[in-house]
């Protein structure tokens, strides 16, 4: 359908704050526009500001909400959307 959904990118907390969830993002976006991806969809916790950083840098911005999505604690979840992933890459590859 032309999507690619992103279930999840994760980095044990010792390792943060080093580009590896940037670099993981990006070959799995570089994968999913390969096999013809032009839009990619995630959800991320509403409390999860790096996380929502990181998405904003890839060109994602919010186009949703999924009440009590997360438990554990319970949070709602912002459902992020990029609509130009071929242009989003292209643009990172510029501006890194």
């Amino acid at each position: 359908a032309g999507e690619f959904h992103i279930n999840n990118v994760a980095v044990a907390p010792e390792y943060r704050g080093q580009g590896i969830a940037d670099a993981l993002l990006r070959v799995g976006l570089e994968a999913a526009v390969a096999r013809g991806a032009l839009v990619a969809l995630l959800e991320v916790r509403e409390g999860n500001a790096p996380a929502q950083a990181l998405y904003a840098r890839w060109g994602f911005a919010v186009a949703g909400r999924r009440k009590r999505y997360y438990s554990y604690p319970t949070e709602d979840a912002l459902l992020m959307r990029c609509e130009d992933l071929p242009g989003a890459l292209a643009r990172r590859r510029r501006d890194p």
